[in-house]
């Protein structure tokens, strides 16, 4: 074996790890902790508690402020995971799925069912004893084990089901959060408060004035967090309010070009003034709020999270303390409410919506896998924990709660694992998705050439503009209307795979369309390709006679990019790897992608449905 053979297979499992997806990560690094506190809290002796009890402060002029370290992590270091989860909800609100409620209304019902029916459940189980206050322990997903399963379990999976996975569970973060502000706030100081509401008025006139610079935002969101601990209004919840505050906004065309023509600038005269300009113009294109999500996100998956389970998971488990916790109705009461609560609250909700509303869901996305995910919903970990030690005073009720999260935890996702290896047996034996078209053709969403009322075939096109295929594609599609006339209906849908400029080609064409102008652009587009630079875009959208600068607007703001993200988790559901793919009456053409051949299988449709053949089009 080579020396680097050999390097490899040292680092195999830590670099399959570190390239794994990021959610993947996250749930890995959590089950250690988990792992190593419960064994650290197992050992002989009072190791563990003296160390998390261990008293540490500071002293300014005279005055001491000391928290033990258990409490240092869930009051300051969980605001920094609080900050992080607020950061991704409002990218979601503003950016994201949660933007339109069309799309998000499915996930976001499901949510607040998958908060209250738990709830309920629990209450019922604990009514009359002093657990029932407890709750809130039963109402959050979460998102990093979720994620990370679904990640490791899901593999085959459409990409719509994490989508909807993802709106689930920042809209269950959402009520989570709501839970803990306004249910489990013991004593109210208002004094305080009013320092940390000074802190936030100081950001918000620093995002007024369009402060850029992240660390700048440092200090005042120290005093916010001192003002709410001083409170007693929880101190996480500095988190959430500075960064609902933090700027948000999409990056602009205007600044991506300043932030280009500076590292041209750069690459002309590589000295130290020009690379700082450019550094600073290329942060300020994106927001804050991106800038701290993403600078966050290492440190919560292997500091913040691992931290917090070795601060909170340790529970010392002997016969004793199974035996109490498991004929105890908190324990039983969170294992129903996260468990079974879940899979009721977030499927049946989601059944009736889709009667309500057929088609909800997405073409790629069943009924069987959104159970699957309600299955795996209930594992509760992070923020059942943190609420845990909210909730209860008493070191027994606290050992009950603890067990009964982790039982739950690790209950949902054995349930959620089977039922996702009997799904993917399934797709493998059955393949769906793979000929047949998920998505039909729809007038009211696709641009179509033709009469959908009166075609006997239709044909769609899965393409990228940044291919060499495009022409060939033209092509097919000119040879097509000339030699089938009306007797063809004809869309196009969007491939770009992992190429951005075919995305933002794609993009592009959905800013003509809102001009009514795709089938315009698309010409122009294809006479430009393969796109591999952004003038040929703008050449084309000169060529489709678009007014430039409404253009130059929609497509910055990405504003059609609903579309492109649909058609490409359609062609991962169906595993389409090739640009362009045809669908000829909805079944996938596999033959030469040349004119001749694809427009001879359209001929071919026509024989099969004992059509007469069509004459060519005068």
């Amino acid at each position: 074996m080579t020396s680097m053979a050999r390097g490899t297979a040292r680092r195999g499992p830590i670099a399959r790890l570190l390239r794994s997806p990021e959610a993947l990560r996250g749930a890995v690094v959590l089950i250690a902790g988990t792992v190593v506190a419960l064994i650290w809290a197992n050992l002989p002796g009072d190791g563990y508690e003296s160390v998390w009890h261990l008293p540490l402060g500071l002293d300014l002029a005279g005055s001491r402020f000391e928290l033990d370290l258990r409490h240092w992590v869930n009051d300051a270091v969980m605001a920094v995971f609080f900050a992080h989860v607020t950061l991704e909800v409002r990218r979601e609100l503003e950016l994201g799925e949660l933007r339109d409620w069309r799309r998000a209304s499915v996930p976001v019902i499901a949510a607040v069912a998958g908060l209250v029916v738990p709830a309920l459940i629990y209450v019922r189980a604990t009514w009359g004893t002093d657990a029932v206050g407890g709750w809130g322990i039963v109402v959050s997903t979460d998102t990093a084990f979720v994620l990370g399963m679904l990640a490791l379990i899901g593999r085959g999976m459409p990409a719509q089901l994490r989508i909807f996975l993802v709106t689930l569970a920042v809209a269950d973060d959402v009520g989570a959060l709501g839970v803990i502000a306004f249910a489990y706030t013991d004593r109210f100081s208002p004094l305080p408060l009013l320092i940390a509401v000074g802190g936030l008025a100081v950001i918000a006139v620093m995002r007024f004035l369009g402060v850029w610079r992240g660390a700048l935002y440092l200090l005042p969101s120290i005093v916010v967090w001192a003002g709410f601990f001083l409170s007693g209004v929880h101190a996480t919840l500095a988190g959430v309010a500075i960064a609902v505050l933090l700027p948000i906004f999409p990056t602009r065309f205007d600044a991506l070009r300043r932030a280009q023509d500076h590292v041209r600038a750069f690459q002309m005269s590589p000295t130290a003034g020009y690379a700082r300009t450019a550094g600073d113009s290329l942060a300020r294109a994106v927001s804050i709020n991106e800038r701290a999500h993403r600078a966050l996100a290492p440190y919560i998956t292997w500091l913040v999270l691992p931290i917090f389970a070795l601060a909170n998971a340790g529970v010392t488990v002997t016969r004793e303390s199974l035996a109490d916790a498991f004929t105890s109705r908190l324990t039983w009461g969170i294992i129903a409410g996260l468990v079974v609560g879940k899979i009721v609250a977030i499927s049946v909700s989601t059944w009736i919506v889709t009667r309500v509303r057929p088609g909800a869901l997405g073409p790629a996305v069943r009924m069987s896998h959104v159970v699957g995910v309600s299955m795996l919903a209930g594992m509760g970990f992070t923020i059942s924990l943190f609420v845990t030690d909210l909730a209860f005073d008493d070191a027994v009720d606290v050992s009950r709660g603890q067990i009964g999260v982790i039982a739950a935890t690790v209950l949902a996702a054995a349930l959620g694992a089977v039922a996702f290896a009997v799904m993917s047996a399934r797709e493998r034996r059955r393949s769906p998705h793979r000929d047949r078209l998920v998505r039909t053709l729809d007038p009211s969403r696709d641009p179509v050439l033709g009469d959908p009322a009166s075609a006997a075939v239709t044909v769609v096109e899965y393409g990228n503009y940044a291919t060499p295929y495009s022409p060939a594609a033209g092509e097919m599609r000119r040879e097509m209307e000339g030699r089938f006339g009306g007797e063809v209906v004809y869309t196009f849908r969007h491939l770009p795979l992992d190429q951005p400029l075919g995305r933002s080609a794609a993009i592009a064409n959905e800013a003509a369309a809102l001009q009514g102008r795709f089938w315009e652009m698309r010409d122009e587009l294809i006479r430009e390709a393969p796109i591999e630079d952004e003038r040929q875009i703008r050449r084309a959208a000169a060529g489709a006679g678009l007014n430039l600068r409404r253009f130059e607007r929609d497509w910055s703001d990405a504003t059609g990019v609903q579309r492109v993200d649909e058609d490409l988790a359609d062609a991962e559901a169906m595993h389409l790897h090739r640009a362009p793919t045809y669908f000829i009456d909805n079944v996938r053409y596999d033959g030469s992608i040349d004119a001749d051949s694809v427009n001879t299988a359209v001929a071919a449709a026509f024989l099969s449905r004992a059509l007469p053949s069509p004459r060519p089009a005068s």
